[in-house]
């Protein structure tokens, strides 16, 4: 894996501005929601393979990614999920609803008269996993060097197995995986409480997360160069050190990265560019699910201002995929087809000025 700052991208990228969205959405009935996503973000957008928590336990992010742990059984505690032990009843649901998603998928798919190639997914990312798991003594997976490196080495073999599944079963070729991070602040600083919260685990060394991220990129990937596996981090942008942590990853292979604006300063906004400059996608969070929408011109100039501020040109617009300032999962089916409506209208004037530029 690339190992220097500034390492050019080598996933399969887009030449458009297009628009996806986060995978969460409400209900619980994944048909429905199909019908709404392969509606609204078919081609050139990117359609998602959804998860709705009110399904139960189990349909939860981190119920879903501890299914892709590979080779290591799971249960639901009072403390949390423990890994490492039997199958438990609901860790049985929760595969079962894993692998009926994807047959859904795959019926989906098969059904529409043109064959899609793309898609993108969310699970949790390594360090937010290990920070939320238990061991079968109670503590947390992030306590134990040697069980940290093994649930995370295991979780990528297994996310890849869950990528093959899905290929084998629909065709698609490229991938989107989305790592939802929001622990990797507190795992870097000190601050994941213990089982008992009474005191913190102590903080994870970088080069530890660097190598370990390198390593995991490398399984999902699976050794192909270039790779059609495009995987974007989705860090808290309100951090402090929101800097730091990225360049850490990307130090360690990340080249995609999902941006809230509401929380960027000028020095956040310079390091975007230099990412931008270096091959990097950017994800960037434009509309709140259910707030008033501007309309397109507002909301391009809106979008526009900081990237022309920073110097970058307009033909480097294709850096960008829209997305919701957060997930669907409290939203209305017309909330969501209005939110996607807008973000389409926006993706597609940015797409125009990038193509006159």
């Amino acid at each position: 894996m690339p190992n220097t700052q500034d390492s050019p991208a080598v996933a399969v990228r887009r030449p458009d501005v297009h628009v996806t969205t986060f995978c969460q959405f409400p209900g619980t009935d994944p048909l429905e929601i199909h019908r709404v996503i392969r509606g609204e973000l078919g081609e050139p957008n990117l359609a998602v393979f959804p998860q709705l928590p009110d399904r139960g336990v189990g349909a939860d992010t981190l119920g879903r990614s501890a299914t892709m742990v590979a080779d290591l059984g799971f249960d639901l505690q009072p403390h949390g999920w423990r890994i490492g032990v039997p199958d438990g009843i609901d860790a049985r649901r929760a595969r079962s609803l894993l692998r009926s998603d994807e047959n859904l998928l795959a019926d989906v798919l098969g059904a529409e008269k043109e064959t899609s190639s793309r898609l993108k997914l969310s699970v949790f990312g390594p360090w937010s996993l290990v920070a939320g798991l238990h061991l079968a003594n109670g503590e947390k997976v992030l306590s134990d060097h040697g069980a940290r490196r093994d649930v995370i080495e295991a979780y990528a073999y297994g996310v890849r197995e869950h990528l093959n599944r899905i290929s084998r079963a629909t065709g698609i070729s490229e991938f989107t995986v989305q790592l939802d991070e929001p622990a990797l602040p507190a795992v870097l600083d000190g601050l994941v409480p213990t089982a008992s919260g009474y005191r913190t685990l102590r903080s994870i060394a970088r080069n530890e997360v660097r190598s370990s991220y390198a390593d995991f990129l490398a399984i999902l990937s699976d050794g192909e160069k270039p790779s059609p596996l495009r995987v974007a981090v989705n860090l808290p942008t309100a951090d402090d050190s929101w800097i730091e942590r990225v360049d850490l990853l990307h130090h360690a292979g990340v080249d995609a990265w999902l941006i809230d604006p509401a929380f960027l300063g000028h020095r956040q906004w310079e390091r975007i560019a230099g990412l931008v400059e270096t091959g990097s996608q950017i994800f960037l969070q434009v509309l709140q699910p259910g707030g008033r929408a501007p309309g397109v011109v507002q909301g391009v100039k809106t979008i526009l201002r900081p990237w022309q501020q920073l110097g970058l040109p307009l033909s480097s617009l294709s850096a960008l995929t829209l997305m919701p300032a957060g997930n669907f999962a409290s939203s209305s089916a017309i909330e969501v087809t209005t939110c996607l409506g807008h973000l389409i209208g926006y993706a597609q004037a940015l797409e125009q000025t990038r193509v006159d530029a």
